[in-house]
């Protein structure tokens, strides 16, 4: 059996509580447990055989996510909440939100889709995110990278902003010394409603 998916359920960081990720026979792939008071909480990714093997832990500000898998650990990096995500270490540009599946992860370099989530009913355990990807080796970074997506849309947290790689010197200069800041998702709607009027 290749176990190249795997399901949680769709609630799950909005009930701020402890969970568990499932093969799709119905065994546990992952669990997490954290505090769940708010972004800033680091959450510790257990195996399926009890021990600790990998966290999400936010920066000081929350801008973004360190996934810690092992001994490897990627960025994950909010460039517009609801919209736009990136994981370094993975080259993965990640256009879509939990809030509005189906969505993929796009490698950037060759343009495969390397993960793709969707809702699914799973079993008798109700709507759940179907985390699915193309090489197996990579199903646990793509689990983490989904669930510090859900905890960012879950506490609306900042965002990096979209970088612009056409921009003119003086822009570059301004994303760079700006940068780190991050923009609440009220500055991002202000965005987006002046650059459409």
């Amino acid at each position: 059996m290749k176990n190249n998916k795997v399901y949680f359920p769709v609630d799950a960081i909005a009930r701020h509580e402890d969970f568990d990720v499932w093969y799709e026979d119905g065994d546990v792939f992952l669990s997490l447990k954290g505090a769940w008071s708010g972004e800033r909480d680091r959450v510790v990714i257990f195996g399926r055989m009890g021990g600790e093997m990998g966290s999400i832990k936010p920066d000081a500000k929350a801008l973004t996510y360190y996934l810690k898998l092992e001994r490897w650990e990627y960025v994950f990096h909010t460039l517009h909440l609801f919209e736009h995500y990136y994981i370094n270490g993975m080259r993965w540009q990640i256009d879509g939100s939990l809030a509005n599946p189906p969505f993929d992860f796009t490698d950037e370099e060759d343009g495969h889709k390397e993960a793709h989530v969707q809702l699914v009913d799973f079993k008798n355990r109700g709507a759940c995110y179907e985390i699915r990807v193309r090489d197996v080796a990579k199903l646990r970074i793509a689990t983490a990278a989904v669930i510090a997506m859900g905890i960012k849309e879950e506490y609306k947290g900042l965002s990096e902003g979209l970088k612009n790689p056409g921009a003119t010197k003086l822009e570059k200069a301004k994303n760079w010394l700006f940068s780190g800041k991050g923009y609440t998702y009220e500055e991002l709607l202000a965005q987006e409603e002046g650059g459409s009027a």
